[in-house]
């Protein structure tokens, strides 16, 4: 798995699945993208979309502190997930996270501390 970074904004809040007896928060992250034409910064006309999934500490403190419309950072291993049937099989790019921050370049926020049991 690659290791990547992303920056982008939440435009929705996290949900959360319980897949046996693990508890995963999901949320996806839009990252405007685009390119330098002669020096000037030229949009793409699709925004790029991350599907993120945190567990444990990590997802429990993104689903009590992430909101739609928040600027986040993401650090985390890219893989690849697949779902449906054999005749019907989808492919998708997860960004399992390691980090996640709110991106203090476009937001003010306070926070809480918290330490492990």
């Amino acid at each position: 798995m690659s290791t990547r970074t992303i920056t982008g904004n939440l435009p929705a809040d996290p949900e959360q699945i319980t897949v046996g007896s693990i508890q995963i928060t999901k949320f996806r992250v839009i990252e405007n993208t685009g390119d330098y034409w002669r020096g000037e910064w030229v949009a793409h006309d699709t925004p790029t979309t991350h599907f993120v999934e945190a567990r444990f500490e990590l997802g429990q403190n993104a689903l009590g502190s992430l909101n739609k419309g928040d600027a986040v950072i993401v650090i985390g291993a890219e893989h690849t997930k697949s779902w449906g049937d054999d005749t019907n099989r989808q492919y998708g790019r997860v960004l399992q996270a390691h980090h996640i921050g709110l991106d203090l370049a476009r937001a003010k926020s306070g926070t809480t501390i918290t330490t492990p049991n």
